[in-house]
């Protein structure tokens, strides 16, 4: 089958060739690009061609990376039937997970394949996966630490709700924060959850008086299953306050 997305991004260096590689990754093959530059972005048209069954795990590595902040696809399943019409999907737009604009123009490439080396990792060692965390963290390049622990978190916050919270239906933002993200949080560390509100005690990824926020895996990792979980609309996941600031726990707003 052969697939195109239309990708809207804040930045333009490196994105064909992490996008590219994504791809590959993903099991489909490159047919051609075009990029168009926007106002403080780029968009970015592909159009790529593989197996049907790897579509939905090309579209969740594709709405789960930091460097798009939305797409749309359209496929046309291959047939050799001279009648045979192209069968669209609707356009699907993935919000970015710290509620960054174009006009911003915050541009961090997460370090994918350092990240992608430690998941299996992470996995096996869930939920004692903090070692690991500051370990990784403490290896990736100064300028890719926020973004490539934000994709770490959402990586890791999709496969959890896959293997754990599996429902086989739709639930409302309220719902899903209870039902879903407190119990995830809970294997973690102490937490409450108070309206859309997320308190996350003890986080040992943010100490106190290091004066640098380090919220990122944890706005990735509710980003991650909260989007898996099928909430419906655009979800947008904040660090509101911080240990590392000097606040006695952190807290993480989730709006739509």
């Amino acid at each position: 089958m052969e697939v195109e997305f239309t990708v809207l991004s804040d930045c333009r260096e490196g994105l064909l060739r992490e996008l590219g590689n994504l791809i590959i990754q993903s099991g489909f093959s490159l047919l051609r690009q075009r990029i168009s530059i926007l106002d403080g972005g780029v968009e970015l048209w592909l159009r790529v061609t593989g197996r049907e069954e790897r579509l939905l795990d090309l579209e969740e590595r594709l709405g789960s990376h930091p460097m798009v902040l939305s797409f749309e696809s359209e496929h046309q399943v291959a047939s050799n039937s001279p009648s045979s019409t192209p069968a669209l999907i609707p356009p699907r737009r993935i919000p970015h997970p710290v509620g960054r604009s174009l006009k911003e123009g915050v541009c961090s490439a997460p370090a994918v394949g350092q990240v992608e080396a430690e998941l299996p990792a992470l996995a096996k060692e869930y939920p004692r996966i903090f070692p690991r965390l500051l370990s990784m963290r403490n290896k990736l390049p100064d300028g890719q630490k926020g973004a490539s622990m934000e994709f770490a978190g959402r990586r890791l916050g999709g496969w959890v709700c896959k293997r754990d919270y599996a429902l086989g239906g739709r639930l409302d933002l309220g719902s899903a924060l209870k039902q879903i993200a407190l119990p995830a949080l809970r294997k973690l560390l102490p937490a409450d959850l108070k309206g859309h509100s997320l308190r996350i005690k003890n986080n040992p990824l943010c100490m106190p008086g290091s004066r640098c926020r380090n919220g990122d895996f944890f706005c990735g990792f509710l980003q991650g299953i909260l989007q898996e979980s099928g909430v419906e609309g655009q979800v947008t996941v904040r660090e509101v306050c911080c240990r590392s600031d000097g606040a006695e726990d952190c807290i993480f707003e989730v709006v739509s």
